[in-house]
């Protein structure tokens, strides 16, 4: 075992103090009994002793700083006051030694090895999980990505196995799985990017882009659709126009006209140079953005593109009472979106979700 001093089963018979105070004896002449703790004794037993799936001792009981290990020729058996007696081996093992061993995030073992979906195991540990299939090799899953994968239903979730171990990026951190990427960030929690999306993602320089880290997971939408936050943008998607993202000022002028439920529909284009600026196509027509102009509405009639006609003339509604913002581009003009329910200025009107939060 890498970065472990064990005592050989030609050593002399020599004493150490153990996990609960005895003394544990190197191999030698001696028996296994006079080799091992009763907790290891125990579990390496259950296990099938000398002839089971760890097999014969190969080194007698070792102390660890919180605990004690001895080890086999097949693996080992790790025992702490916190988690009891349980073996280790494989390719779990060797990653497990990759983070530390028991001194690493993971700390120790606290079941043995499990069978989980379409061939593949699973080991418990007391700062996560790890997970081994065929098609995936060993990797573990912890933290927030834990909980996360839970909640998606382990490796029966869309997700699957993973596929890698967490990778630092700016900002954040992330871990590939079969079915999609994992994010977190400090801001935004730990979310998946997966389908379509996730080629948009890197379409558009994933989270050093203007989305950003992804704030949401997918939401369903009007017309089979679906869309996802981020923390600067918006990524949609439905049956007949694919996946797109707006960030910006043309989400904002997006949002003025309804979003996805309004009259330009899903957006069918990511956002394009045009002469003097940028524009984003939708279903029913265009935004077009530049210095001079901002974010400026069209819609398509027939196959002559007009401006979209300005509402007739009306009398301005008074404002109720107490803060009021007409809409979520003067909210954001005074600097307080996104609004929660039961700040100044938060009306249903203004939360297209629901979900208490509007402008966000």
């Amino acid at each position: 075992m890498r970065g472990r001093t064990v005592v050989t089963a030609v050593a002399l018979l020599t004493g150490f103090t153990g996990l609960s105070g005895g003394t544990v004896l190197a191999a030698g002449a001696a028996q296994a009994a006079d080799c091992l703790q009763p907790a290891v004794q125990a579990r390496w037993d259950q296990l099938g002793g000398a002839t089971g799936a760890l097999g014969p001792v190969a080194a007698c009981e070792q102390p660890t700083a919180t605990g004690s290990f001895a080890t086999f020729r097949d693996g080992a058996v790790y025992v702490s006051p916190a988690t009891g007696a349980w073996d280790v081996s494989g390719s779990f093992r060797d990653l497990w030694a990759s983070t530390g061993w028991e001194n690493g995030f993971l700390g120790y073992p606290t079941s043995g090895e499990g069978s989980a979906a379409r061939g593949g195991v699973f080991q418990q540990y007391q700062g996560g999980t790890l997970y081994w299939s065929p098609a995936t090799a060993a990797h573990s899953v912890s933290g927030a990505f834990l909980g996360l994968y839970a909640d998606l239903g382990w490796e029966n979730g869309f997700l699957g196995y993973p596929t890698s171990q967490e990778v630092p990026v700016r900002g954040g951190v992330f871990q590939l799985f079969k079915g999609g990427v994992a994010y977190w960030s400090p801001a935004t929690g730990a979310h998946t990017v997966s389908g379509s999306f996730r080629d948009l993602y890197g379409r558009f320089g994933y989270e050093n882009g203007c989305l950003g880290y992804p704030a949401t997971q997918e939401l369903p939408s009007v017309a089979s659709g679906v869309y996802q936050r981020f923390q600067g943008g918006t990524a949609y998607w439905s049956p007949v126009s694919g996946a797109h993202a707006l960030c910006g000022n043309l989400l904002a002028a997006y949002g003025s006209t309804g979003y996805e439920g309004g009259r330009l529909g899903y957006p069918v284009s990511d956002e394009h140079d045009v002469p003097g600026g940028r524009r984003v196509d939708f279903q029913h027509g265009f935004i077009e953005w530049s210095e001079a102009t901002g974010a400026l509405v069209n819609r398509t009639i027939g196959s002559v593109t007009a401006p979209a006609p300005a509402p007739a003339p009306a009398p301005a509604p008074a404002p109720p009472t107490g803060t009021y913002y007409a809409n979520c581009a003067a909210a954001r003009a005074a600097g307080v979106a996104p609004l929660y329910r039961g700040e100044p200025g938060y009306r249903p009107g203004l939360d297209r979700d629901g979900d208490g939060i509007a402008c966000e």
